[in-house]
């Protein structure tokens, strides 16, 4: 007879079995993805685009063209995908009964060099830069030993600028599919989706910045949304990199240049130690290869070994201050300090505070007594911090102006909404203003200091008096 001190040290085995027993997220996955077939913008945002350049001629001089109607057709050359010949060329024309307007594309969609008069050819709205309603069109692209359906949303509108003085039609191509799966990242099957956010044709892209790659989205809480969290163990929107930081640990998403499988395996990658000054609560760095998305909690995070540019800045209000504030910087390229992350030794970023409020005053043209005002906050390394906007703040930021004798004589506040940053914004100056005044910007954050700049500036009857 079984003795019940046998039964529980059974028990105990299959449980300790049951406990140590890896999930499929322990074990490397190959996820065959399907293409969806409905317009993935607009469930999941728009990415970058390709901007197509008006021709006069076709740039494809072997392309066999059908008979085009209009005297003066538009031809534009877009890349996709990784074959030899990845160029495919579009062409808008009118029809005879347009009203002298295009309406009209033909797309060598399957890239075979001849465009079918019939099978591409695709009518069409020619729209403006307000507004243009997209025209899905599906395409053929390769990529390596696969050729797979592609769908771009195709938009053609007039258009001119500084670099396009003489007003031609151009047009957009912007993905309109992707690729959908089922893997294991916690012991549970979830829904995750390839975006092709850079609109080339590639799946497999990494996003060295905002849009200009390919992004992952994975759906954890089985809400049917994908989300972004500042909690990293529940964020569900990914920036294609090397390593992707997923429920909590580390794995390898890697999906074919076509979209049409993913390889996904649990990682371990060697780690370091950053520090950041106390106002500091994330930080992005990026590399060719990888971004990192550090969250820092008493002043420290850790981070995959590495060379990295810093690309943004948070700074947020101590805990405990009776209303949060938050501050933003995105650096520009040629602003974005290089850090290395080592196993071996803590990273110390010098990155934030000191901060200063900076400000700057010039006339605006053709309006008497209008000036706009640009008030920035600067901080270290020169780095430009605006509001974040779902942010409440003690109070607006604004302006302080004392006359001759340091007395002040009016005050300006920014608000609705109104940010601090490049834009500026426009103020009406009195009239009475005769004489030098003092311009001071005031901002009021708790807990965080500031050297305010100011400005000296001579006006006459509301107006500046220019040196």
């Amino acid at each position: 007879m079984t003795s019940l001190r046998n039964i529980r040290q059974v028990l105990v085995i299959v449980a300790l079995a049951y406990v140590a027993s890896p999930t499929l997220a322990d074990s490397p996955q190959t996820i065959e993805m399907q293409l969806a077939g409905q317009d993935g913008n607009e469930r999941h945002g728009y990415g970058n685009c390709q901007w197509l350049h008006p021709h006069d001629t076709c740039q494809e001089t072997d392309l066999k063209l059908p008979e085009l109607a209009s005297e003066n057709p538009v031809f534009y050359a877009a890349k996709f995908g990784e074959a030899d010949d990845s160029v495919f060329t579009f062409v808008i024309d009118k029809t005879p009964d347009s009203k002298n307007s295009y309406n009209v594309v033909y797309v060598d969609a399957n890239n075979d060099n001849r465009i079918d008069p019939k099978t591409e050819r695709f009518p069409f709205t020619l729209g403006s830069t307000r507004k243009a309603t997209p025209l899905r069109i599906p395409l053929m692209v390769t990529n390596g030993d696969v050729t797979a359906p592609y769908f771009v949303n195709f938009t053609a509108f007039p258009y001119q600028d500084k670099n396009n003085r003489k007003q031609r039609v151009h047009a957009n191509l912007r993905n309109s599919s992707y690729y959908k799966g089922e893997a294991d990242f916690d012991g549970q099957r979830h829904n995750f989706i390839v975006l092709d956010l850079n609109s080339n044709g590639r799946y497999n892209d990494y996003e060295l910045k905002l849009f200009k790659g390919d992004r992952l989205l994975i759906d954890l809480d089985h809400d049917g949304h994908f989300r972004s969290f500042e909690d990293p163990k529940k964020n569900e929107s990914f920036p294609l990199s090397r390593f992707t930081f997923v429920a909590g640990r580390w794995f390898s998403i890697l999906p074919s240049p076509d979209g049409s499988r993913a390889k996904i395996a649990a990682v371990d990658p060697p780690m370091g130690v950053v520090e950041a000054a106390p106002h500091v609560s994330r930080v992005k760095l990026r590399s060719a290869s990888q971004t990192l998305d550090l969250i820092f909690h008493d002043g420290q995070a850790e981070a995959i070994v590495g060379a990295y540019e810093i690309h943004e800045i948070e700074l947020t209000s101590p805990r405990g201050e009776a209303l949060e504030w938050s501050l933003t910087a995105r650096l520009k390229k040629n602003d974005r300090p290089k850090v290395v992350v080592t196993k071996d030794e803590t990273l110390k970023l010098d990155v934030g505070e000191p901060l200063r409020v900076e400000l700057d005053i010039e006339p605006q043209k053709n309006r008497a007594r209008m000036v706009k005002l640009r008030m920035q906050i600067v901080g270290n390394r020169g780095a430009t911090y605006l509001y974040n906007e779902d942010q409440e703040i003690v109070a607006p930021p604004g302006l302080i102006v004392l006359d001759s004798n340091e007395r002040p004589v009016a005050t300006w506040p920014v608000r609705n909404r109104i940010i601090l940053g490049d834009i500026g914004n426009s103020w009406s100056v009195p009239r009475s203003f005769t004489g030098k005044y003092e311009l001071w910007p005031v901002v009021d954050l708790p807990g965080l200091d500031f050297e305010t700049v100011g400005r000296e500036v001579e006006f006459r009857d509301g107006e500046i008096v220019m040196p």
